[in-house]
């Protein structure tokens, strides 16, 4: 048995969901992980992006472009040595439009990367990848999938399963404006097997149809606000190797935050499981 986490939507910034200050979340997303390792050891960690709200500039965002205060620098400096000591991949979210250089400077990761495990291929890739070091506020400039890199390193390793990830894929139901190149990508390579992202912060299953050769995109929740508090609690998704079965699932850590100024209390679980081999 092996396992990998993945997780997105940190937003380590300045301000307060839940009536929880950012410090505090982070103190206790921490924790999360590392209880999570101790239950059971997990061999890395995949963030798919947002660690921060960087390029906005309307107060208190936009940290960056406002005072020159680089929150992804302060997740690198302030979070990411207190996690488990497995190797941590990040790709950029919409809202750190950091150029390549700077973005491996900052974390010491490329904006995409392929990461080969065991049998199986991660590649992890850069769909917000347009106008980069913007110097105005910026929401993030999406870029469908880079379908000739993709085939590159699916030819480079021919003998895997294939999971793509990203900060999201626009191939959903009201955000369509992939190219048919990369519907018939899917629709015609069966090594596929699913694509996981983040960006709604929201826990759940997509079915992409026959456009997309119905091939899934399975979100990864969120660690900040999300948009269905009752659903998606503050959590992270598992993709569990056993037995010659993958599987996916959402796990939420206990939680006790403050909802409409009610205190709500999470003891913690699992949902939106899916058996993907």
């Amino acid at each position: 048995m092996s396992r990998i986490l993945m997780a997105s939507d940190l937003h380590h910034c300045e301000m307060v969901w839940y009536d929880v200050h950012s410090e505090d979340r982070m103190q206790r997303m921490i924790k999360a992980f590392n209880d999570e390792y101790e239950k059971e050891p997990y061999d890395m960690l995949l963030l798919l992006g947002d660690y921060s709200l960087d390029f906005w500039v309307f107060k208190p965002y936009g940290s960056f472009l406002n005072r020159g205060l680089s929150y992804t620098m302060k997740f690198m400096r302030e979070v990411v040595p207190n996690l488990p000591k497995v190797p941590i991949y990040m790709i950029a979210g919409n809202h750190e439009q950091y150029s390549n250089a700077n973005w491996k400077w900052i974390t010491g990761c490329e904006r995409r990367m392929t990461i080969p495990y065991g049998d199986n291929l991660f590649i992890m890739l850069d769909n917000f990848g347009g106008n980069l070091d913007p110097t105005e506020n910026s929401d993030g400039t999406y870029t469908p999938v880079d379908v000739n890199y993709v085939r590159e390193q699916m030819a480079a390793y021919p003998n895997t399963n294939v999971f793509l990830f990203a900060h999201d894929f626009y191939a959903r139901p009201g955000a369509d404006i992939e190219t048919e190149e990369f519907a018939q990508l899917l629709r015609e390579e069966p090594r596929i097997i699913t694509m996981f992202a983040g960006h709604t912060h929201l826990s759940n299953i997509i079915n992409l149809g026959e456009k997309y050769g119905n091939k899934c995109v399975i979100y990864d929740g969120a660690f900040s606000y999300t948009r269905d508090i009752e659903h998606t609690r503050w959590g992270f998704r598992e993709l569990r190797f056993e037995d010659g079965k993958v599987t996916t699932a959402y796990l939420t850590p206990p939680s006790d935050i403050k909802i409409n100024g009610e205190l709500s209390h999470h003891d913690g679980g699992s949902q939106d499981e899916m058996v993907l081999i």
